[in-house]
C-alpha cells in the first residue's frame, strides 16, 4: 500500500483500534431497529459485500442463524468493544457495493477502515521471460482498501488510493482550526512518520 501524507510528509496508513460501543453486543439495521444480544458468533459476506451468513445469541440466550434472505440489512453492529460499519466503495452511491469495515478511531473524527488488501513479492521477470538475476522482487498488492473520515459536519470523506490527497487537504485544514493541535503537529516529530489512525486519535483528545 502507499504512503500517503498530509501536505508536509505526515501519516502513512495503518490502523489504530478505538471503538465507541465498549462491552454492549448489538447490531443495528438499515430500518433503525436495534436489537440487543449477548454476543455476535461471525458474519460471513459474499464479493458484493453482501451479508450471507449471521449467528448472534440473543438475550434469551438462544442461538440465531440467519442466511441470505433471512438476514436484515445492517447498519453497523457491535462484539465486545469493536464496531463494524456497513461501508459503500463509493460514497457518492451509499446504495451501491459495500463492505463491512470497523471504526479505528471515535471521537469528534470518526475513522473507519475496511482492509482486505494483500501483498505479494515476486522476482521480476525480464522481457524474454527470464528471471532478473539481481535479486529484484516485483510487489504486487490485491484486494480493497477503503478509509472513510466522518468530520462534526456531517461530512464523508474517502482517505484512500487516488482519491485521498483532495480530502486530506480539506481534513488537515480543519484540525488546524484547533490551536493546541496545529502547534503540536509542526513542534513534535512524531507527526512525519506516525500513522493517520494516531494523528486523529491525538487531535480528538486535544480538541474534542
Amino acid at each position: 500500500m502507499n504512503p500517503i501524507y498530509l501536505t508536509a510528509a505526515i501519516l502513512l496508513f495503518g490502523v489504530f483500534p478505538f471503538s465507541e460501543c465498549f462491552s454492549q453486543n448489538y447490531f443495528i439495521t438499515l430500518s433503525k431497529d436495534s436489537i440487543a444480544c449477548r454476543q455476535i458468533n461471525f458474519f460471513d459476506n459474499n464479493a458484493q459485500g453482501e451479508m450471507i451468513d449471521f449467528e448472534y445469541v440473543n438475550k434469551e440466550n438462544e442461538t440465531i442463524r440467519l442466511k441470505k434472505k433471512e438476514i436484515p440489512a445492517i447498519q453497523r453492529l457491535c462484539q465486545d468493544g469493536v464496531l463494524y460499519l456497513r461501508m459503500p466503495i463509493n460514497i457518492k452511491k451509499p446504495d451501491g457495493y459495500y463492505r463491512y469495515g470497523k471504526r479505528m478511531v471515535k471521537g469528534k473524527i470518526n475513522v473507519d477502515v475496511f482492509d482486505d488488501v494483500t501483498t505479494s513479492y515476486r522476482l521480476k521477470e525480464n522481457f524474454d521471460g527470464s528471471f532478473n538475476q539481481q535479486g529484484v522482487m516485483k510487489q504486487t498488492n490485491e484486494g480493497l482498501y477503503i478509509r472513510h473520515v466522518s468530520l462534526p459536519n456531517g461530512n464523508v470523506y474517502e482517505v484512500a488510493g487516488l482519491k485521498a490527497l483532495k480530502s486530506l487537504k480539506v481534513i488537515q485544514a480543519y484540525m488546524f482550526d484547533c490551536e493546541p493541535y496545529k502547534k503540536e503537529y509542526f513542534a513534535n516529530p512524531k507527526y512525519q512518520t506516525c500513522t493517520f489512525e494516531e494523528a486523529v486519535y491525538d487531535y480528538n483528545q486535544m480538541c474534542p
